[in-house]
């Protein structure tokens, strides 16, 4: 069965080299050119949902520059439709600068993208797509917020990616049914796993889950459990974390189990994690 996955968040063109090492201070290693990648975590989670669906729907902010059309045949390759929220809007794209190591560890560069007023509003989008589930990566938070109210009164799954505490999520966590966190999601006030399960469960999310690189995930359904993560030879972590998000939003509609959802996701992004880049992997069945 095919469904329909929405997306909202960001976009970066990632510019990733690979090294034997991390360098020292005031020195200049030459490498094999670079990847130039599309990224961002919820592109990344729409990409994974679609090698799984053989499509996704992506809304996000890039605008005019000199990086469209790359975008444009990138998101072609990968059976993505996109929704730009400033169309025909001239603004700077989020660069990510990535360096990886051979032992898969990387150092990631980038900055926030800028504000902005979508061209498009949450209502119309929903109209256009009529989602089966809506993921969030906090990126664009007004327009996040709307969006998650709307798919909550529909009764469509919300599923968060908390990568890094922000204050949106205050509003967002109102209609979320899903959360998925990075081990350095921490909210106010908290310094530990056991405070973060904590702190989403006042604010009524059953489903959490702490995703922690090669580590078992935690997680909260009903009671508290761990999911084992199979063991691969790294080459490349970038981008594992989202391709999990966007797993699990396919294999959760699939199955509409929780645990079963987060096991099959943390096998696709175990197996994204043996090829260097963010798109090698897909082609490698």
């Amino acid at each position: 069965m095919k469904y329909k996955g929405l997306f909202i968040g960001l976009t970066t063109i990632d510019i990733q080299y690979f090294v034997d090492y991390f360098p020292v201070s005031n020195k200049k290693i030459k490498t094999k050119p670079p990847e130039i990648l599309v990224g961002g975590p919820a592109t990344n989670a729409a990409v994974a949902f679609s090698y799984l669906n053989n499509s996704a729907s992506l809304a996000s902010a890039f605008g005019e520059n000199s990086f469209k059309s790359y975008l444009k045949d990138d998101f072609k390759n990968v059976n993505i439709d996109y929704f730009d929220l400033v169309k025909n809007k001239t603004i700077n794209p989020v660069i990510a600068s990535v360096v990886t190591a051979s032992s898969g560890e990387r150092n990631i560069f980038t900055h926030n993208p800028e504000k902005i007023e979508s061209s498009i509003s949450a209502v119309e989008l929903f109209n256009n797509l009529e989602p089966d589930i809506l993921l969030l990566d906090g990126f664009y938070p007004e327009f996040s917020i709307d969006c998650a109210q709307i798919a909550n009164n529909k009764k469509i799954p919300v599923i968060l990616d908390c990568g890094s505490w922000k204050p949106q999520y205050n509003e967002l966590l109102e209609f979320a049914d899903v959360a998925i966190c990075s081990e350095d999601f921490y909210p106010p006030d908290c310094n530990n796993s056991d405070q973060v399960f904590h702190f989403f469960q006042e604010k009524n999310v059953d489903n959490i889950a702490i995703s922690r690189g090669g580590e078992s995930i935690l997680y909260f359904h009903k009671k508290r459990g761990e999911i084992d993560i199979e063991s691969v030879k790294v080459i490349d972590t970038l981008g594992a974390g989202d391709f999990l998000h966007g797993a699990f939003c396919y294999y959760y509609l699939q199955s509409g189990n929780f645990k079963l959802a987060l096991k099959k996701a943390s096998e696709l992004a175990s197996y994204s994690c043996k090829f260097g880049g963010t798109r090698k992997w897909l082609n490698n069945d």
